[in-house]
């Protein structure tokens, strides 16, 4: 049933991708990407500096949290004064509709798998009724590797060769 929702959840995302078009839709993916990216390597950085943000069981949820939405909010600011509310690019009608469509439904999917790795690392996922709806450990494993492939694709770009930390541990972490 959790997978099922996250089609439904990528399925808004289109419909919201054909209506804001290909170009703000691909700032937006991106956007999305290097929150995400941001979150999952600075949570264990953050939890270090702060120490009193470790202390609770919902922490690792929150600061993750904290960390996309604020990240998002600025980098979809300054794109937004910047770039796509400065141009305006335009596509064929049939790229502009396909394409924005699949770009909406990384997006839409990806979010859903970064929201639902969020619910698995808390107690709630303990629960019978949430056991029940389809989080269990191979949902997880199946989130856990669509992160670790959108934050490898950063990695490669961001990183230096002789990194300590891979995307898989910085999840796990």
């Amino acid at each position: 049933m959790a997978f099922w929702f996250g089609i439904l959840v990528a399925g808004l995302f289109v419909w919201f991708a054909v209506g804001i078009g290909f170009y703000e839709m691909w700032v937006m993916l991106f956007n999305i990407v290097i929150s995400i990216y941001l979150a999952v390597f600075l949570r264990p950085i953050i939890i270090v500096i702060i120490p009193a943000v470790g202390d609770t069981p919902y922490s690792n949820a929150l600061t993750m949290i904290a960390i996309a939405l604020a990240s998002f909010s600025i980098l979809h600011g300054i794109s937004y004064t910047f770039i796509t509310g400065q141009f305006k690019v335009s596509f064929p009608r049939i790229f502009n509709t396909l394409g924005t469509g699949f770009l909406g439904f990384l997006a839409g999917f990806l979010v859903w798998n970064f929201v639902s790795f969020l619910i698995f690392i808390t107690p709630i996922s303990q629960d019978t009724f949430v056991r029940g709806i389809g989080f269990n450990d191979e949902f997880q494993q199946s989130n856990v590797s669509v992160i670790c492939r959108w934050c490898n694709l950063v990695n490669t770009v961001v990183s230096s060769r002789d990194s300590e930390i891979s995307s898989e541990q910085a999840v796990s972490g």
